[in-house]
């Protein structure tokens, strides 16, 4: 049977998204053989190997800086912007050297349990940097000492300058980050024939994969998670689903992309409506008489469906690009009925832009970053029932993507099923 691999990478607190990828994987009865990590990834690893997944799963669902540390000072930054919690780190850098690490020491002791993490049959490897020797050090289970096995794991996550070095012995260690945040080559050496690895995509050197014949599956965020030096449990959480639902999708179990959606129906949405906006879209430009259309046309997603359809992949952009729009849940897994239907529930609820609200405001440079999209799709949305498109058609190049959430708005409520609602 092929050895597998799972590599976590360092990511700090984004570490909880690495959890929701291990429940996923369990969930599909993908078991690794061997475990490699680098900070955070280390000390997820351990509760990997030891298979106490749902130890991990309470740890990150109830995390916060006072969980971490023994500064107070971040109890009262905790809900500040993200520059005023990173001068806490620099603060505490200049004073003291970096952030004391007992309570995370703490945790790592309390959930450590030697005879389950050495009777485990996964092997396990982490990365960690010696300061002192100038050299990095790869260590597996059997070089780990019960003695210094938990000493390396907390080195390994020591993210300096954040956090002040782990001294071991006569040596002062840091994040092994430093040399390789993304162990795939420890992973190969210690005989793994496919990998699942999981890229936090945080700071941090990379190795060249040394094998790339290998099988390797990379699972990274496709959406915005906590920042890496952010403990927050809500926003652990939300991580933690972001991972289940990112693994299920890139195994084919679950649809979409940045949102996420129950198999098979992003693909019968498709076919039900696409045909439809398709022709809803022609309509709109077949019935404008504009000088702008014909700028308009040399769009390629418009060029192209003058000619043919939407593709699967413009259409579920769209459908997507609503959901970002109208600030729908990202962590959610959806019924493609209930999210349409909340959709249009949504877009009920907003009140649209008038010409003359688009007019003054057009004057400022900054529009397209202050302005509400969603009044902009109430405005296409109305002018589009109305039969009175032509009075907002100059406004499209500026707001295309609204335009075209508003066209599937238009689609979803010419349909009988909606109609009533």
């Amino acid at each position: 049977m092929t050895k597998l691999g799972l590599v976590l990478s360092g990511g700090g607190a984004k570490g909880a998204y690495e959890i929701g990828v291990c429940r996923a994987l369990k969930s599909l009865g993908k078991k690794p053989d061997i475990v490699t990590g680098t900070s955070i990834g280390a000390i997820n690893g351990v509760f990997v190997v030891q298979k106490n997944l749902n130890a991990a799963i309470r740890v990150w669902k109830n995390i916060n800086f006072s969980t971490i540390y023994n500064e107070d000072s971040f109890e009262a930054c905790s809900d500040d912007s993200i520059i005023d919690i990173y001068k806490e780190y620099a603060k505490t850098f200049i004073n003291e050297g970096g952030m004391d690490v007992s309570k995370l020491e703490k945790i790592v002791d309390k959930y450590f349990k030697a005879y389950k993490f050495y009777n485990s049959p996964i092997d396990y490897g982490i990365v960690t940097y010696n300061l002192s020797r100038h050299r990095p050090e790869m260590l597996i289970k059997k070089d780990l000492s019960k003695e210094k096995v938990k000493d390396y794991v907390i080195a390994s996550a020591s993210c300096y300058p954040a956090f002040k070095p782990k001294k071991i012995d006569n040596d002062l260690y840091i994040d092994g980050g430093y040399y390789d945040n993304f162990p795939i080559n420890l992973a190969i050496q210690m005989g793994a024939e496919e990998i699942i690895g999981v890229d936090l995509r945080a700071v941090g050197f990379k190795r060249k994969i040394e094998n790339k014949g290998l099988p390797i599956t990379v699972i990274s965020p496709k959406n915005k998670i906590v920042s890496f030096l952010v403990f927050d449990k809500n926003q652990s959480r939300e991580a933690i689903k972001f991972g289940y639902n990112d693994t299920l999708k890139k195994f084919g179990k679950l649809d979409g992309d940045y949102f996420t959606f129950k198999k098979g129906n992003l693909v019968k949405n498709y076919k039900r409506y696409n045909e439809k906006m398709t022709n809803n879209i022609k309509e709109v430009f077949n019935d404008v008489d504009n000088l702008l259309i014909n700028k308009l046309l040399e769009t390629p997603i418009i060029k192209n469906l003058m000619h043919n359809k939407l593709s699967y992949k413009s259409f579920n952009k769209i459908i997507e690009d609503a959901g970002k729009t109208f600030n729908l849940k990202e962590s959610k897994i959806y019924n493609i009925k209930f999210y349409n239907y909340t959709l249009l529930n949504l877009v009920r609820e907003t009140s649209p832009f008038t010409i003359n609200d688009i007019r003054d405001n057009i004057k400022s440079k900054s529009i397209l970053n202050i302005i509400d999209r969603r009044r902009v799709v109430r405005l296409f949305l109305d002018s589009i029932i109305k039969e009175e498109i032509d009075s907002v058609f100059k406004f499209i190049p500026l707001f295309l993507s609204e335009f075209f959430i508003a066209v599937y708005i238009f689609t979803l409520k010419s349909n009988k099923i909606f109609r009533q609602r």
